[in-house]
C-alpha cells in the first residue's frame, strides 16, 4: 500500500528536494518527519528518511573536517570495464587478493590495519580490464564514523560492484554479518531486490518517460503519473528494472538505498579448520543469493574463477565495432550493459553515428545470420560484431 501522506507532508518533501544547502535540507527533513503519520505503512519511509539524514550529517562533518585540515577524500576515478571495491575486516587478505589478481604493489603484512588509503590495480580479463580497489579495513561501527568508515562506505556506494572478503581461519560468518550490517546501515544493499526504480527529475515540459527492462506490476501509467504529481513531479525520467510496484516507486522518492552486485570471497582455504568454517558459512548463506568463492591467496586456489564472477555480476556485454568495408572488427570491445540496443551502442561510439543512424549489420550471437541488417531497437548480445551505417 502507498503511504497516502497528507498534502502538507508532500509539499514539505518538495522543499527538501529543491533545497541545496545540507544544513537546511536536514532541517526540512526533520520537519517532514514531524508531519508524517506514524503507523506501519510509513515505517519504511521514515527509516529511509532518517538514514538520509544520518548520511547528510556525516557528509557535513567530513566537510568541516577538511576545512580544519583533517582527513581528505578517498575518491578513486573509475577506469576499465567496471570498478570493484574490495571490502573486509583487517587481515582477511585484501592486499593479498589485490596483488594476486593485479600488478598493484600493495604491502602484504600480518600487521593489523596496514592499509591506510585505497590501493588501485587493474585486473585483466580476456580482452577487457576491471579496476580493483582495496579499501582500508572495515570495522564494526564504521557506518557511525569509526576508522574512516564513512569514506570507505562512500567508495562502496560509488562503485560498480563489491568484493566482500572473510577469513576462514577465524569467524567467517561473524565477518560477513558485520560487513553486511555496516553496508545496510549506510544504505547499501548487497542482495538484489525484486524491483529497482530511479526517478530522475527533468526540466519542466519534458513529461514522464519510463525506460528500462522492468515493468510496473500493480498499477497503470496513469497511477504512476498521479502519484508523482502529488509530489509535484510532472517531468521525469523513470528507470525501472524487474517488477516494480507503486509502493516501490513511492519509497524510491525517499530512499537513499542503492544496490551493489556483490560476490563473497572466503580466503585462507589453506588454514587449519578452514573446511569446517567454510561449511558453516555455506549453511548460513543458503538463502542468500550472493556467490561464494572459497580461495587461498597463498597458494592460488580458486583465484582463476574470480574474473568470470565479476563479469557476470556486472551484467555487461562486449560488442566489437567494425568499420564499413573492413574485414576485421576492432580488437577493443565496447563495454555496455546487458539488454542494450544498437542505438545505445551507436550513442556510445560517436554522436554522429547516433544522430545520422540509418541501420546496422550484426555478426555474432544476436544475429539470425552473418551480417544481418537490423534497426535501432535490436538487442545486442555479448560477442556481437556491429557495423553501423
Amino acid at each position: 500500500m502507498v503511504t497516502n501522506l497528507p498534502a502538507e507532508a508532500k509539499a514539505k518533501w518538495a522543499e527538501v528536494v529543491a533545497c541545496r544547502s545540507i544544513p537546511e535540507k536536514i532541517r526540512l527533513m526533520r520537519e517532514f518527519i514531524s508531519l508524517v503519520p506514524k503507523h506501519k505503512g510509513t515505517s519504511n519511509l521514515l527509516a529511509n528518511v532518517r538514514r538520509r539524514i544520518a548520511i547528510l550529517e556525516r557528509e557535513l562533518e567530513r566537510q568541516r573536517s577538511r576545512k580544519r585540515g583533517g582527513y581528505g577524500g578517498f575518491s578513486v576515478p573509475k577506469e576499465g570495464a567496471g570498478q570493484i571495491i574490495i571490502l573486509g575486516p583487517t587481515n582477511a587478505g585484501r592486499s593479498s587478493l589485490l596483488t594476486s589478481l593485479t600488478s598493484a604493489k600493495a604491502q602484504v603484512s600480518p600487521v593489523y590495519f596496514m592499509t591506510k588509503k585505497p590501493i588501485v590495480g587493474m585486473m585483466s580479463y580476456q580482452d577487457i580490464q576491471f579496476q580493483l580497489v582495496e579499501a582500508p579495513a572495515l570495522i564494526k561501527g564504521a557506518s557511525e564514523g569509526k576508522m574512516n568508515g564513512p569514506q570507505i562506505l562512500g567508495l562502496a556506494r560509488n562503485a560498480d560492484g563489491l568484493i566482500l572478503m572473510v577469513d576462514l581461519s577465524t569467524d567467517p560468518v561473524g565477518d560477513f554479518v558485520m560487513l553486511r550490517s555496516e553496508l545496510e546501515n549506510a544504505g547499501i544493499m548487497i542482495e538484489k531486490p525484486e524491483g529497482e526504480v530511479e526517478v530522475i527529475r527533468r526540466i519542466s515540459g519534458a513529461g514522464l518517460q519510463v525506460v528500462g527492462t522492468g515493468s510496473f506490476v500493480d498499477c497503470t501509467l496513469e497511477d504512476v503519473r498521479r502519484l508523482l504529481s502529488s509530489y509535484r513531479i510532472n517531468s521525469a525520467l523513470i528507470r525501472i528494472r524487474g517488477k516494480v510496484t507503486l509502493e516501490t516507486l513511492e519509497e524510491s522518492l525517499f530512499s537513499s538505498l542503492v544496490y551493489k552486485p556483490t560476490i563473497l570471497i572466503a580466503n585462507k582455504m589453506d588454514a587449519e579448520g578452514a573446511g569446517e568454517n567454510l561449511a558453516r558459512l555455506k549453511r548460513f548463506m543458503t538463502n542468500l543469493k550472493i556467490p561464494l568463492i572459497p580461495v587461498s591467496c597463498r597458494n592460488g586456489e580458486g583465484l582463476t574463477r574470480i574474473g568470470d564472477y565479476i563479469f557476470q555480476m556486472l551484467r555487461i556485454i562486449r560488442v566489437y565495432p567494425k568499420e564499413p568495408g573492413e574485414k576485421k572488427p576492432s580488437h577493443r570491445p565496447l563495454v555496455i550493459n546487458e539488454g542494450a540496443t544498437v542505438i545505445e551502442a551507436a550513442r556510445r561510439l560517436h554522436s554522429k553515428l547516433y544522430k545520422e543512424f540509418r541501420h546496422a549489420r550484426i555478426w555474432g550471437p544476436s544475429a539470425k545470420y552473418p551480417g544481418q541488417r537490423v534497426g535501432a531497437s535490436h538487442v545486442l548480445k555479448d560477442g556481437d560484431i556491429i557495423e553501423i551505417r
